[in-house]
């Protein structure tokens, strides 16, 4: 059986200490996930289980996790080896045609008429390739644009409590000069300014938890593909199937940075408040961008590439 990513399996029997953690070569593992049926080393295993995606998966530790991969749960290998179509068949051909990996039993049936490549042979060296290297950097620019709209995020809340906070100010000194005929409009507009803050924050965090479960998803899957780098054959596969998980996260993150937005709203004096310091009467009046309900925040996608 094929060994799995970067972990060699121990030449004694009960021993751990030739097992090295598949993510970082020449590292020696310190731990073993048996749901991803993965070895890591101490930083692997912190980064591993403080992402919510991985927080039930079961972390074996020291003397607790198996000595030798062929004690662990199984080939990691194993499922992605296996043809979409055909489970109970090995995918060693590629459609350039219909980008897809199968089995000699789809090679008859479905791509027959297709240009068919050997994956044994097609993948010799693809560690090297321009075409891993391209999907590795897809990975960290995705990662990267996560980061750029995450910030985003914590900037436009900063900026929805700044205004919050600057507009509750400017309404007590409104205050200040009419307290006792005032207080009950002041009530009315500290309640819509509150409003419209929480408005903003649950749409914000709302966005700020879907960046976060994708930056989680591209962990995890550029953790996947990193522990096939050992079987050229076996990365080729893992590659192309986390393909359409990037164009998925990606067109999430497009949907995100669109939406990534605040309502602009300025406290204004109401016209009468010049009368109102000499008779007594009026009030001031929450403008919302000029009366313009939609003027939100410069769109994300203009500041960044995706």
């Amino acid at each position: 059986m094929d060994e799995v990513g970067g972990a060699k399996a121990s030449t004694q029997p009960g021993s751990t200490q030739d097992i090295f953690c598949h993510l970082c070569p020449n590292v020696r593992a310190a731990a073993h996930c048996v749901d991803c049926r993965i070895y890591l080393c101490g930083s692997c295993e912190g980064h591993h289980t403080k992402f919510p995606t991985f927080d039930k998966h079961q972390v074996l530790s020291g003397t607790k996790m198996p000595s030798s991969l062929h004690q662990g749960p199984g080939n990691i290998t194993d499922d992605l080896r296996r043809c979409s179509d055909h489970p109970q068949e090995d995918a060693k051909f590629f459609c350039p045609s219909h980008d897809a990996v199968y089995c000699g039993i789809c090679c008859t049936k479905k791509h027959n008429v297709c240009l068919q490549e050997y994956i044994p042979d097609l993948s010799k060296d693809y560690i090297n390739s321009g075409d891993y290297k391209k999907i590795t950097e897809y990975f960290h620019s995705t990662d990267a644009t996560t980061n750029v709209v995450l910030k985003e995020i914590e900037n436009c809340m900063k900026k929805v409590d700044q205004l919050n906070c600057s507009q509750v100010e400017k309404l007590k000194k409104f205050k200040v000069l009419i307290i006792a005929y005032l207080d009950q409009r002041e009530k009315e507009l500290l309640h819509e300014i509150q409003l419209t803050r929480d408005k903003d924050l649950a749409a914000l965090k709302k966005l700020q938890s879907s960046a976060n479960a994708i930056k989680s998803d591209l962990s995890k899957e550029l953790a996947n593909v990193k522990t096939h780098e050992k079987n050229s054959s076996d990365l080729f596969i893992a590659t192309k199937r986390a393909q359409a998980l990037l164009d998925k996260l990606r067109s999430s993150l497009d949907d995100i940075a669109g939406r990534t937005k605040y309502q602009e709203y300025n406290l204004q004096k109401d016209p009468l408040v010049e009368t109102l310091l000499k008779n007594k009467d009026g009030m001031a009046q929450l403008v919302k961008s000029s009366g313009n309900m939609n003027h939100f925040c410069n769109d994300l996608k203009s500041n960044f590439k995706i």
